[in-house]
């Protein structure tokens, strides 16, 4: 589907109005969206020529659609949820798969003690058809219900459900998964459960679940503790990886980290059919405990023929990047950085290696006020800046940089449950969407960046303050006031020397459409389908890079 939508926005791109460019970046954007109610929090892809959003307003979530040529708006339609039984019924998503639109809910069925979740097709009138059930899960405590991750596969084709849960106590966790066709068979499932000694200082995580274009599953665990007669931590990271080759059974990779610790972990499938594992790890103290600061950035490179490690290389942050993210003073005494860091985006290289581009994020949860149903609680998300670093093909660092930004938005949350599962303790899942789909709306999906990459050029598009034009140094920005007044600023990179340029809009207005880098759909190596709004309208368009 995503390879159809970008053949329909080459042919008719002419006919969309020009807002405005940014260095090499084009955004066009369709007509006003005449909708009465809601903002776009996700935009799902496209099926037949017509693009699907999904808009929210308060607790209330709305379809909308679009022609997929232009972007002009064509209408909507407000979803509504009944009860399943006399259980409330919770929306958590809006996909394409394999051209079927579905609507993704979950559920908890108090009688019977159970997690469910349930997709209802989508028709072309915006009607809901009935609810299937495609994953049940058990919940053995009800004080510890579990949660969901959902994501669609590289390729749109798939669809993976995955539940999970953590037992404190017992140092156990669970997860149990469906792939999903376009049809909402299940492919693939499987429960499966993981026990951990009793020991100090113990931390285990779910880091990453994802599917490639082949179908393939893989799903990153990892578990670390201390040693302390030996002064040491042992630290093992486990992939779980299910070949459709080999009828989806499970094999099982465990690679040691000698005297490092798992900060967290991704998975990425390149194009010459490898598996790369690429995170943060930690350095150890003399006592052997976790320092929990970020010395570096590992590469795992991961055999899919015989699901064998093939390469495993750390790379340390050099002292310039130290230098830029922590002040001189401290780099020069071999500091490290705070456990602060999320990967947001992996992009492979045309050298064959990865661009990994780390952002400073921070949740600030305040004190909720109120009593009952109407508590509230106040949460400040903090984006910084970015990380850009650059590997070889073998794992080695090639070269790094960091973006300066200084974002932050505050929302107001009644209760806390929309969290779901982060994890607490000694246990975290590092899997999921960065931000809750229940704050989206509220400002959070203005932060973030969108990245582009192609001819050996990488240009990454962020919004600031207009007060921070021309600025590439770290310690001259000014922090984002308002964010609804931010402006699209452009950073390139050389692939060869990571030397960083700065473009900001040469012309701009008070009042011009401000984009909310969050929700976005990619249909290409340089094109996104964008959502952008001011107080006039809001507009839902297409960036394009004509890279240089």
């Amino acid at each position: 589907m995503k390879f159809l939508t970008t053949l329909l926005i080459c042919c008719f791109q002419l006919t969309l109005f020009a807002q405005f460019n940014v260095g090499d970046v084009a955004m066009n954007f369709g007509s006003e969206i005449t909708a009465e109610d809601g903002e776009i929090v996700h935009i799902a892809g496209e099926s037949d020529n017509i693009t699907y959003a999904l808009a929210k307003k308060n607790k209330n979530y709305y379809i909308q659609t679009f022609q997929a040529a232009n972007q002009d708006f064509i209408t909507d339609k407000e979803i509504e949820l009944e009860k399943i039984g006399k259980n409330k019924v919770t929306l958590e998503d809006l996909s394409v798969v394999n051209g079927s639109v579905y609507v993704f809910a979950s559920y908890y069925d108090k009688s019977n003690k159970q997690q469910k979740f349930v997709a209802y097709p989508v028709a072309s009138n915006l009607t809901l058809g009935a609810p299937k059930t495609v994953l049940t899960a058990k919940v053995e405590k009800k004080k510890q219900p579990g949660g969901f991750i959902f994501k669609p596969s590289y390729n749109d084709e798939h669809y993976m459900v995955t539940y999970i849960n953590f037992y404190n106590k017992e140092e156990t966790m669970t997860y149990e998964f469906t792939l999903l066709d376009g049809d909402l068979n299940s492919v693939k499932n499987d429960k499966v459960t993981l026990t951990f000694e009793d020991k100090k200082d113990l931390h285990f995580s779910l880091d990453d679940i994802t599917v490639n274009r082949n179908g393939d599953i893989f799903i990153v665990v990892s578990d670390s503790y201390r040693d302390k007669k030996k002064k040491t931590t042992f630290t093992n990271l486990e992939l779980h990886a299910y070949y459709a080759a080999n009828n989806h059974e499970k094999e099982v990779l465990s690679v040691d980290f000698n005297g490092k610790k798992v900060v967290n972990c991704n998975a990425m499938y390149t194009t010459d059919g490898t598996l790369q594992l690429i995170g943060f790890y930690s350095d150890l103290r003399k006592s052997g405990r976790s320092d929990w600061r970020i010395e570096g950035i590992f590469n795992v490179t991961v055999n899919t023929n015989d699901n064998s490690v093939s390469k495993e290389v750390f790379n340390e942050f050099t002292f310039e990047t130290k230098k830029k993210l922590i002040g001189e003073r401290r780099a020069k005494k071999g500091k490290d950085l705070l456990p602060h860091y999320r990967n947001t985006h992996f992009i492979e290289r045309d050298n064959g290696g990865v661009i990994v581009l780390s952002e400073y994020y921070l949740t600030v949860v305040g004190s909720t006020s109120g009593i009952g149903p109407l508590a509230f609680t106040p949460i400040t998300y903090i984006t910084n800046e970015i990380i850009v670093t650059a590997l070889d093909a073998e794992g080695n660092l090639d070269w790094s940089n960091v973006v300066p930004k200084e974002q932050q938005v505050t929302v107001t949350q009644f209760s806390l449950g929309f969290i779901g599962i982060v994890g607490n303790g000694n246990f975290a899942v590092g899997a999921g969407a960065f931000f809750p789909i229940a704050i989206l709306g509220e400002g959070p999906e203005y932060l973030s960046s969108i990245p582009m990459y192609d001819t050996g050029k990488l240009s990454l598009l962020v919004n600031d303050d207009p007060k921070n034009i021309g600025i590439t140094a770290i310690d001259d920005v000014k922090k984002v006031r308002n964010i609804k007044k931010m402006i699209p600023v452009l950073f390139s990179f050389d692939d060869t020397t990571g030397k960083m340029t700065r473009e900001d809009p040469e012309e701009f207005e008070k009042k011009q459409l401000v984009v909310r880098p969050y929700v976005n759909y990619r249909v290409g190596q340089k094109q996104y389908i964008i959502y952008a709004s001011n107080k006039e309208g809001k507009h839902l368009g297409l960036l394009s890079a004509d890279i240089k």
